[in-house]
């Protein structure tokens, strides 16, 4: 029962279903109310979570005291009910957020590594199996109204980049036929289902490696996430998982080559250094290779006009939640700027600072090198495969929020996964798991 209740709390934490309450891409409710009975679905959740949280208090009171980070972040966000312009609505997603960091206290204290790894499997192939039969059956609608070709990565008009040039070389019209709309699956974005799919890739890796038994399966189920993972068009996807896949391979010759650790590392700093300096100096080029505008898709002016008038409150922001309020907030003046209904900073770090000022970001970046450096530590210790999915999961969240808004959010997938993989490293670099669990 745990472990369905887990599943269906994750599976419903990423937005999925959704899509089917969509018309003409926007909510059939009020974005600000919430559905009503997914309230009442998410209420019920946490209450049973809460009861098998009371039958873990003794590994629960050790572990508060390992998650302060979270409890100061929470903290910061229950205060910023008091300067809010949206006191009710920052109160009630105050409220889930702490329901929902909870119920990441209570996954952690159930679930070690390899057993968040099966977890994560089976939510993988469930989302797999239900968008594959949402896009054949054409289910549900999508936010994004993009169209044109499309082969695996949306290809802007008349563009030149490298993607252009290997689709017109590669057989792949042949193959799949011009495709004109992308796929979303059961959510409500494509780059949604790009990141998740990314994801599944990373986690079905994982579990080929560490479970010799169920490598070819492992592979299969990768394949097919590798196949909508094209068909949604997201290229955060495919980067994403590209920087997971390099840093796998950068650990594993750390972890097979000890003494040339350093060395491996100060290469890796030293072309990364090039990298950023290159693209910072020739953004157009840069976009341009991985056909796109220079906007980067207009998240360039959203940005720019963000960071703009988060100056009004930079050091405790809007309040929790209560910037991006349609046409009534201070998002108003960004939705005219871009032309469309903006509905968030597209960026993770940017929307805690709206949200929270410098305050709230600080305490996120403090627990979030604080949980990063555990993660390194764990993997030094030579945990086998397991090892590697607490610092790649890690980097994969940084790098992902660079691009999309995928981190502080109540009934939130990535937050809950962020909470859980954090405090079971401070578990495992700690006192052992058996004495913290009860």
């Amino acid at each position: 029962m745990e472990k369905g209740l887990a599943i269906v709390v994750l599976l419903l934490s990423t937005g999925a279903f959704l899509n089917l309450f969509l018309k003409h891409g926007k909510f059939t409710f009020e974005s600000q109310a919430g559905l009503p009975f997914m309230q009442f679905i998410w209420s019920s959740l946490y209450l049973i979570v809460l009861v098998f949280l009371v039958k873990e208090a003794r590994g629960f009171g050790g572990l508060l005291v390992r998650g302060w980070p979270f409890l100061l972040l929470l903290g910061i966000c229950l205060l910023s009910i008091i300067w809010s312009e949206a006191k009710g609505l920052t109160a009630r997603r105050s409220v889930a957020l702490v329901a929902t960091t909870f119920t990441g206290f209570y996954l952690a204290l159930r679930y070690p590594f390899n057993e968040q790894l099966k977890l994560l499997a089976a939510l993988s192939k469930i989302c797999i199996v239900l968008s594959l039969i949402f896009g054949v059956l054409h289910l549900g609608t999508a936010v994004d109204s993009r169209s044109g070709p499309m082969f695996g990565l949306y290809i802007q008009g008349n563009s030149r980049g490298i993607l252009s040039f290997l689709f017109d070389v590669l057989p792949i019209e042949f193959v799949f036929g011009r495709l004109y709309e992308p796929w979303y699956g059961i959510f409500t974005q494509r780059n949604t289902l790009g990141i998740m799919m990314a994801f599944a890739i990373f986690v079905f890796y994982l579990r080929s490696r560490s479970d010799p038994e169920e490598k070819w399966s492992a592979y299969l189920w990768a394949s097919l996430s590798f196949l909508l993972l094209f068909l949604s068009g997201s290229l955060t996807g495919f980067l994403g998982l590209w920087a997971v896949m390099v840093g796998g391979v950068l650990l594993g010759n750390i972890r097979r080559h000890r003494r040339w650790a350093r060395r491996i590392l100060l290469a890796t700093a030293v072309m990364a250094g090039v990298g950023v300096y290159y693209a910072a100096g020739h953004p157009a080029s840069v976009t341009s290779f991985f056909d796109r505008d220079v906007t980067l898709t207009g998240r360039t002016t959203i940005w720019g006009a963000s960071l703009l008038l988060g100056m009004n409150h930079p050091w405790i922001g809007h309040g929790f939640n209560a910037f991006w309020l349609g046409d009534e907030g201070p998002s108003s003046q960004i939705r005219k700027l871009a032309g469309w209904d903006v509905p968030s900073a597209h960026n993770g770090y940017l929307e805690i600072w709206l949200d929270l000022g410098l305050c709230g970001l600080a305490a996120f970046f403090l627990g979030l090198a604080r949980y990063f450096g555990e993660s390194i530590r764990y993997f030094l210790r030579g945990e086998g495969w397991e090892g590697f999915w607490p610092v790649l999961f890690l980097a994969f969240l940084i790098l992902i929020n660079l691009a999309q808004s995928a981190l502080v959010s109540p009934n939130y997938f990535f937050w809950i996964l962020y909470v859980v993989v954090c405090l079971r490293l401070s578990m495992a670099n700690g006192e052992p798991t058996e004495e913290l669990a009860g």
